[in-house]
Order: C-alpha cells, then sequence, then structure tokens
C-alpha cells in the first residue's frame, strides 16, 4: 500500500485520467465518445484512446490474439506491457501534463482481469505497472452478464478469439467485479446507454464538482 501510494504522490500530471473497463460487449467505447462529447461541450479538451494500441505491439497482440492457444499468458503479459509503455510515454503523460483530459478505452486493470484469468499472479502484474503506469482519476467497470457481452458482439469480426470463449469471460468478469482500487467503481451495464452516461456523468460530478 505504502508502494502505491508513494507512487500516486509521484504523479505531477494536471488533467484529469478516466478509464472505461469491462468485457467485451459491456458497452466501453459507447460511453467513452458519450463522455468526451459531454466535456467538449464544457471546453475540456479530451483525448480519447484504446488499448491495445494501433502501435507495433497492438498489432502484434491482436495477431496472435485472434487464435486460442497462439502466445503463452507469459508472452503476452509481455506484448501488453511494451504496447502500454509506449502509449504512457507517448500519449498519456504529455496530455495530462498538457492539461488536456485523457479518455482510456482499456488500461491494465483488463491486464490483470484477462491475463489473471489465464493464471498468472495479479500482485505481480500490478508490480510491473507500478514502474511506469500512470493511475487514473477514475475507473468505470462496466458490467454486464457474459451471456449479453457475447450477444452483443456476435456480428463482430473476431479480433481477440480467445478472449470470447463463454467460461473464460466468466473468470475475467470475476476479477473485475473483485477489485478494490478506491478509483474503481462498478456500473451496471445492462440499460439503455443514455441512463448509464448520466450515472456515469453523476458520478464523476461527484468526484470532480468543479465539471458542473
Amino acid at each position: 500500500m505504502k508502494e502505491k501510494i508513494r507512487f500516486r504522490e509521484k504523479q505531477k500530471e494536471k488533467g484529469l485520467f478516466i478509464v472505461f473497463e469491462g468485457i467485451d460487449g459491456s458497452g466501453k467505447s459507447t460511453q467513452v465518445e458519450l463522455l468526451a462529447r459531454r466535456l467538449r461541450r464544457r471546453g475540456l479538451e479530451v483525448v480519447t484512446l484504446r488499448e491495445p494500441t494501433q502501435g507495433k505491439w497492438g498489432q502484434k497482440i491482436r495477431e496472435l490474439s485472434r487464435t486460442s492457444g497462439s502466445v503463452s499468458p507469459e508472452k503476452e503479459l509481455e506484448l501488453f506491457i511494451s504496447d502500454r509503455k509506449e502509449n504512457v510515454a507517448r500519449n498519456i503523460k504529455p496530455a495530462l501534463v498538457g492539461g488536456k483530459t485523457v479518455i482510456l478505452d482499456r488500461y491494465y486493470y483488463s491486464t490483470l482481469a484477462y491475463q489473471g484469468a489465464r493464471g498468472l499472479p495479479l500482485e505481480e502484474i500490478r508490480r510491473r505497472h507500478r514502474r511506469f503506469a500512470v493511475v487514473p482519476d477514475l475507473v468505470f467497470i462496466l458490467d454486464v452478464p457474459v451471456s449479453t457481452g457475447l450477444r452483443r458482439i456476435k456480428d463482430r469480426p473476431v479480433i481477440y478469439g480467445h478472449f470470447e470463449e463463454k467460461e473464460y469471460l466468466k473468470k475475467v468478469r470475476k476479477i473485475f467485479l473483485s477489485f478494490r482500487d478506491p478509483e474503481c467503481l462498478v456500473v451496471d451495464g445492462r440499460p439503455e446507454a443514455t441512463a448509464i452516461h448520466r450515472k456515469i456523468w453523476s458520478l464523476l460530478l461527484k468526484k470532480f464538482p468543479r465539471l458542473k
């Protein structure tokens, strides 16, 4: 805990950093755009990002993840960390230092959930990220039953094949719901998108009243 506190104290970023998490089909991308649009209307400069990125490491993750068993959990973790380090250094930190609001679709909480569900120790994953990752101001975990998430994505092209298996996703969801980090808030992802957005906005205003 002391290590995490020191880690937070080292952060000098001025902008607001918000992350959306959850299993595929939970509605993250929709909520990222709705929130970005609302904040921009209030005059904030907003940067929206997603992970894996479109960089070389993100492309490698997509390539290997289409087929189950094509990459070990350990190798997968290395790829995600390499991609995230690049994203933090090139995109997230510069934007925050510049006073911009960063809204990110997936971050290291997804790595904890997905690679944790593949058997990697959660504390080891956290330890690896403490070395470089910026802790978000808020993380909205959009929660839906696995059956709901799979139904919503059934017509999408398969991009992350082994991440979309039902029993595996049940383990992933369980880990997401186990997080007790102070920045993490679980939001019901089942209602209509605008209702979810209203809930997210109310939670954001409670934490940051200045946005009113």
